[in-house]
């Protein structure tokens, strides 16, 4: 890693020249890369409001902790398999892996829309982690394999945005689905994960084919080892190179808090936010599209896509800004701009003011995350794409593992709505506690609202002035703060010992 920082980078084309450098393995890689986020976050943007969502609207109600549970598991499989299988993926070619991967996921997704348990949608859930997992490594690494340093930062730019189409478009649809009911958002999803069949099949050229053939030709010993080898190959490679370690790690803070986005903050929008007036404001001028919920609010989903409509609008702009820059320094800028948004979303009930924080949001995302992938897939060796993009994803588990605990855990003490609710009418307004725990989750507000003499909006604003939950917010965006304060001194740390190595060079010679 630190043998990356010190090459002298080649002169970067302008941004036309890059474009037209892309070769169709490159744009065939990034549709596919869409359509599996489109089915993907088509069912993140909503699931945490289904696990949580009453039983009498067709959500399974379970507990925050029992959702923060899920996600963690689900981050796990997802973030942590994908060491393993990047090295399957070299070793085996990328073509099987992900006809496997889609085939898993095309599954799972059917199964989550068949499940009404806590067991049976969770043992989905775990399918699909497993299929998402076998899927990232063989086309990351098809990416990686497509672009050179002359045009890595506009590559990974499109690749950004173009994920980010699919994360858009997704739950504009799931909306739709989950209208009808819950089951087709999953249904929609499995639909969408099998037309990835055809450019997999048909179209997409597998590249770690063409460098086993390239080391063949060359008289490059074969790799025979099996799964057990490469298995302990993937880790060792990783183990040796502690700076790597440290800066994978390190961010991991910013996933933490990236993924909140999809855990918790349509849980809190949907319990917290009034975006009345900003609907009316959206239908004034003709974004009628966006229908109300059945609060009469902007619906949650749809506030969260603002993160991905922004990136589709603004990446390639600043994926070419952004290339002027170390990727580290990138790195820096927007895990700071990233936590800051996070608070933001969550320090106020107006709607406009947390649509301004998922949109700064978005604007710290583009700056740092592409420049992730950019920084990893730059000093990874050819014959290892896959596996050192499989590593990309260790702060992802590391992030998304604590988020989905920590959500779970801030969430169900700080920000908890019908738990306050509960507590309020009991301890406030001295309930029969017997009455209040046995009302129907879609009694509470109304119960307490009609207590107070006022409606449920004015019933949140009175909870929200007693128990304080913009707390959760302010607790993820101080997690996001240290670790861009780490990155900052990893950066330092990494430029001393860079300059070291080059003074005793220098002395040596």
């Amino acid at each position: 890693m630190s043998d990356t920082q010190q090459t002298d980078a080649p002169e970067k084309l302008g941004f036309w020249a890059q474009v037209r450098s892309f070769s169709s393995t490159f744009w065939t890689a990034n549709l596919m890369e869409m359509l599996e986020r489109l089915a993907y976050f088509g069912v993140r943007a909503v699931v945490g409001l289904y696990i949580v969502d009453a039983a009498s609207n067709g959500g399974l109600e379970l507990t925050h902790i029992e959702r923060g549970t899920i996600f963690t598991v689900w981050a796990l499989i997802q973030t942590l398999l994908p060491m393993f299988t990047g090295g399957y993926s070299d070793r085996y070619g990328y073509k099987v892996s992900l006809l496997i991967a889609f085939s898993i996921n095309a599954v799972a997704y059917v199964l989550m829309g068949l499940a009404h348990s806590y067991v049976g949608f969770f043992g989905a859930v775990i399918m699909l982690a497993t299929g998402t997992a076998i899927f990232k490594p063989p086309l990351h690494g098809t990416l990686a394999h497509s672009v050179e340093e002359k045009n890595s930062s506009v590559g990974w730019a499109f690749f950004y945005q173009l994920v980010n189409i699919g994360g858009f478009v997704g739950p504009f649809i799931a909306g739709k689905m989950r209208v009808m009911d819950w089951s087709y958002v999953f249904y929609a999803s499995a639909a969408i994960t099998l037309l990835n069949f055809l450019p997999t099949l048909f179209i997409l050229k597998d590249l770690s084919k063409e460098v086993r053939e390239q080391k063949r030709r060359d008289g490059v010993a074969q790799d025979t080892r099996g799964p057990v080898a490469t298995f302990v190959d993937s880790i060792s490679t990783l183990v040796k190179d502690t700076k790597f370690m440290v800066f994978l790690l390190i961010f991991s803070g910013f996933w933490l808090g990236f993924m909140q986005l999809f855990d918790t903050l349509p849980i809190f929008i949907e319990e917290w936010v009034d975006s009345r007036s900003l609907l009316a404001w959206l239908h004034s001028h003709g974004i009628t599209f966006i229908n109300a919920d059945r609060y009469g609010n902007v619906p949650p989903e749809m506030m969260i896509n603002l993160d991905a409509g922004t990136i589709v609008i603004l990446m390639p702009l600043i994926g070419y800004i952004t290339g002027k820059f170390k990727p580290i320094v990138m790195m820096v800028v927007g895990m700071a701009i990233s936590s800051l948004a996070l608070i933001l979303a969550g320090s106020v009930t107006i709607g406009i003011i947390c649509l301004l924080g998922i949109f700064l949001f978005a604007i710290g995302e583009m700056a740092c995350s592409p420049k992730f992938s950019e920084y990893i897939g730059l000093m990874a060796p050819p014959e290892k794409k896959a596996l050192y993009m499989g590593y990309s994803n260790v702060p992802f588990a590391i992030g998304w593992t604590f988020a989905g605990m920590l959500s779970g855990i801030f969430y169900g003490a700080f920000s908890d709505k019908y738990k306050f609710a509960r507590d309020y009418m009991v301890n406030h307004l001295k309930m029969d506690q017997v009455l209040v725990t046995g009302l129907d989750r879609t009694d509470v507000m109304p119960t307490l609202a009609g207590k107070l003499g006022v409606d449920t909006f004015q019933a949140a604003r009175v909870l929200w002035d007693v128990y304080h939950p913009w707390i959760t917010w302010a607790l993820f965006g101080a997690i996001g703060l240290v670790a861009t304060l780490a990155m900052l001194v990893y950066h330092f740390w990494l430029e001393a010992d860079m300059k070291k190595r080059a003074a005793l060079d220098a002395a040596a010679g």
